[in-house]
């Protein structure tokens, strides 16, 4: 049995709940609280939430966090309390000053300070926060030393009839199911971990081929109207250097880069990722020259549309261009060096008027992008490369995008 242990805390009432707002340390938290698998007598149901605890590579990740960020944080979990004999002592409030009286003060609110007593012979248990739990398990086994960190956690009550299992099983269901993920917006505009989001911020700040316009930063869309201005989103921008990173992550063979979304790398890593990606980011650009020079133009904002518009209709000018490129480029990491692949894409023509882009993701007729066929369009650049077979597959798949028959469709030729 664990000894008896003392909590500040703050008692507060939301709905039908009484809850208490208490400090645990993670050492306390690690010996003390359990998984929400008493929310269900089934056993077969108890094992349906440990099995959706078996993601190891979450709690991995929240384990690296914690012992690798000294800026950690977390938000608070909710823990369901049962058995035992909690107690709650509320504080005696004084007031230290004469700037108001006690009586000032609601009666209910003086005794909302206090502390929780567990007497040790209670069944704590995550209902929010499992896996951070479980994170923070596998943390304190490497690095005992962030044990005596103080994590916030609410305490409700749960009791073990069919009515209370029902309760507290809506409020598990409530918790996790409404939770929103944080939005691609906020992860660009916001996110200090996120080496993607960071080089994003850094580049429209201080890059002159990108801090004057020519990406937009109030769209987070994959695409952008052919008559806009800038070249593409910050959504979109943000996404490419997401496959700029994984291509040199992939060709450098380390996994350094996995950990880039969750744990904040040293910034002098930081600083050389951002190196390799702005000149990764200038070769890309350089590939279109009349691109290259638009970005580089005061007059940026008339030359990208124009780029765009007859008679041009340059591939490059456009995000889902920028992609395609992008991603032919990196498919060919296992086979070519970065230099060869970028050498080798040269022979791609420039115009969406020309094969492969037209009739697959250029409607000449109505003089618009058909943007659901580029995994087509990238398919079809590879084979023409030399990177890919011809195969049934691919040939349906260009006699769908141009509603022919299979039988008559034929793949546009190979470069020389």
């Amino acid at each position: 049995m664990s000894s008896a242990l003392y909590l500040p805390a703050i008692q507060g009432q939301f709905g039908s709940w009484l809850y208490y707002a208490a400090l645990m340390r993670l050492a306390d938290l690690q010996e003390r609280v359990r998984y929400a698998r008493e929310i269900h007598d089934n056993p077969k149901l108890s094992e349906m939430i440990q099995r959706s605890l078996d993601d190891k590579t979450r709690a991995q990740d929240i384990s690296d966090y914690l012992i690798k960020t000294q800026d950690r944080f977390f938000n608070s979990l909710v823990v369901g309390v049962h058995g035992g004999h909690p107690q709650w002592h509320p504080f005696d409030v004084k007031v230290r000053n004469n700037a108001h009286l006690l009586s000032d003060i609601d009666d209910k609110d003086r005794e909302a300070l206090g502390y929780l007593e567990f007497n040790g012979k209670e069944n704590l248990f995550a209902l929010d926060g499992q896996h951070r739990l479980a994170g923070i398990r596998r943390a304190l086994e490497k690095n005992a030393e962030i044990g005596d960190d103080n994590v916030s956690v609410l305490f409700v009550a749960h009791q073990t009839d069919a009515k209370g299992l029902r309760r507290t099983r809506s409020l598990f269901v409530a918790i996790n199911k409404k939770a929103v993920p944080v939005s691609k917006r906020d992860i660009i505009a916001l996110d200090e971990v996120d080496l993607a989001a960071i080089l994003t911020r850094r580049f429209v700040d201080e890059q002159v081929l990108f801090n004057r316009g020519q990406v937009d930063i109030d769209r987070f869309t994959p695409s952008i109207p052919a008559q806009a201005p800038a070249l593409t989103t910050i959504g979109h921008f943000y996404d490419l250097i997401k496959l700029v990173l994984g291509d040199i992550g992939a060709r450098r063979g380390d996994d350094e880069l996995k950990l880039a979304t969750r744990v904040r790398l040293p910034d002098r890593i930081i600083n050389r990722y951002a190196d390799e990606v702005l000149d990764y980011l200038e070769r890309l650009i350089a590939l279109d020259p009349e691109l290259n020079t638009a970005m580089r133009s005061k007059t940026f904002g008339e030359l990208i549309p124009v780029g765009r518009a007859a008679p041009k209709h340059r591939l490059m000018f456009r995000p889902v261009g920028l992609t395609i490129m992008m991603r032919l480029i990196a498919s060919m990491q296992k086979e070519h060096t970065l230099a060869a692949a970028f050498k080798l894409v040269k022979k791609v023509p420039l115009e969406l008027t020309k094969a492969p882009f037209k009739g697959v993701i250029w409607d000449d007729r109505r003089n618009r992008m058909i943007t659901a066929n580029a995994s087509l369009a990238l398919a079809l650049l590879q084979y023409m490369l030399g990177e890919r077979k011809a195969d049934t597959k691919l040939r349906e798949r260009l006699a769908l995008a141009q509603g022919v028959s299979g039988g008559s469709v034929r793949l546009p030729a190979r470069f020389n």
